[in-house]
C-alpha cells in the first residue's frame, strides 16, 4: 500500500536531505523575480543606451542596480530565514525593509549632496528603469507563486468527545 505525505509537513521530517520545501519555495521566487527584474532592465538599458547615449545608460543602469539589489537583499534574507517560525519571520522582514530603505535614502541623500561628482543623469530614465525593473521582478513572481504547489484543504469536522447534535439543539 502507497501512503502520500501530507504536504503540511512536508520538508520536516529530519531524514530528508536536501533543503526544506519553504526554501525552495523562496529560492523560486528569488530566481523569478531576478528573472523579470533582469530582463526588464535590459530593455531600458537598450532603450536609454539608444535613446540618450552613454548618459541614459549609466543612467538605466544606476536605477537597475538600485531596484535588483533591493529586491534581490530582502528576498535572499527570506531565503535564508524561511524556515523560521512566522513572528521571527515578520521581524527580519520588517527589519530587512528598514534597512535596505535607509541604505537607499542613504545613496539618494549622497546623491543630492554631491550632484557635481556625480555623472548627470536622465531623470526620465531613472524613472522609467525603476518602474520597469520593479513591474519585472513583481509580474513573474507573481506568475512563479501562482505555479507553486501549496497545498490548502480542511479537514473535516470532528465534535469533541461527550458533545451531541442533540444536546446542542436543547440548549
Amino acid at each position: 500500500m502507497m501512503t502520500t505525505a501530507d504536504p503540511s509537513t512536508e520538508g520536516s521530517t529530519p531524514s530528508r536531505i536536501g533543503p526544506s520545501v519553504h526554501v525552495v519555495r523562496a529560492r523560486k521566487l528569488l530566481l523569478g523575480g531576478l528573472v523579470g527584474g533582469v530582463v526588464a532592465a535590459v530593455c531600458c538599458l537598450v532603450g536609454f543606451g539608444i535613446g540618450y547615449g552613454s548618459r541614459g545608460l549609466v543612467t538605466a543602469l544606476i536605477a537597475a542596480a538600485m531596484v535588483l539589489f533591493f529586491y534581490a537583499a530582502g528576498q535572499m534574507i527570506m531565503v535564508f530565514f524561511a524556515n523560521a517560525g512566522a513572528r521571527t519571520l515578520m521581524l527580519v522582514s520588517l527589519m530587512s525593509y528598514t534597512t535596505r530603505v535607509i541604505v537607499l535614502g542613504l545613496v539618494l541623500l549622497s546623491y543630492s549632496y554631491n550632484r557635481d561628482s556625480w555623472p548627470s543623469l536622465v531623470p526620465i530614465a531613472m524613472f522609467v528603469t525603476t518602474i520597469a525593473c520593479v513591474a519585472g521582478w513583481l509580474a513573474v513572481e507573481i506568475l512563479v507563486f501562482s505555479r507553486l504547489r501549496i497545498g490548502a484543504y480542511d479537514t473535516e469536522y470532528v465534535p469533541p468527545p461527550g458533545s451531541t447534535s442533540e444536546g446542542m439543539s436543547a440548549q
